[in-house]
């Protein structure tokens, strides 16, 4: 392997960081399309997504090789950023850009997780009803009689 030097990890850090930005423009698309119910979009910003993400799986992984081979024992961050300072003290601003830009896209994946499951609840519900199935509060038939749920407002008797 190569010696270890400022332009290397700075070049590792400013791809991170142009892969955060992706990720945060894959994740507003993502957002609309679960707004607009788009599968077609969905699955395109999932496999886009997938990539990111695993671009910076492994370069988390290069990190953690680069803190065990100048000699400690553990992988933490204390050590990554003495590695920073000691090849630039520079590098920690750069360092912690990266760690607010993955923060900001952890917050919007969240947002988009309760997004996506709102969507779920309702397209269960919506199912429930087409199915005849659901809630077991009770609800009245046009002849007066009350019934559970959606037993009665079955698609195929509508």
């Amino acid at each position: 392997m190569t010696e270890l030097t400022k332009e290397i990890v700075k070049n590792h850090l400013r791809q991170d960081i142009s892969a955060c930005q992706t990720l945060l423009g894959l994740l507003d698309t993502e957002r609309q399309a679960l707004k607009a119910r788009d599968p077609q979009q969905l699955e395109d910003v999932i496999q886009n997504k997938t990539t990111v993400l695993q671009h910076l799986e492994q370069s988390a992984r290069q990190r953690g090789q680069w803190v065990a081979l100048s000699g400690a024992k553990q992988k933490s961050e204390t050590l990554w950023l003495g590695l920073l300072t000691k090849l630039d003290p520079a590098l920690e601003s750069t360092w912690n850009e990266f760690k607010e830009l993955l923060k900001v896209c952890q917050e919007q994946n969240e947002i988009n997780g309760k997004l996506l499951a709102r969507n779920q609840q309702v397209f269960e519900r919506l199912l429930a009803i087409v199915r005849g199935q659901g809630e077991n509060s009770p609800l009245y038939t046009a002849r007066g009689n009350r019934r559970g749920g959606y037993d009665f407002q079955k698609l195929g008797e509508a």
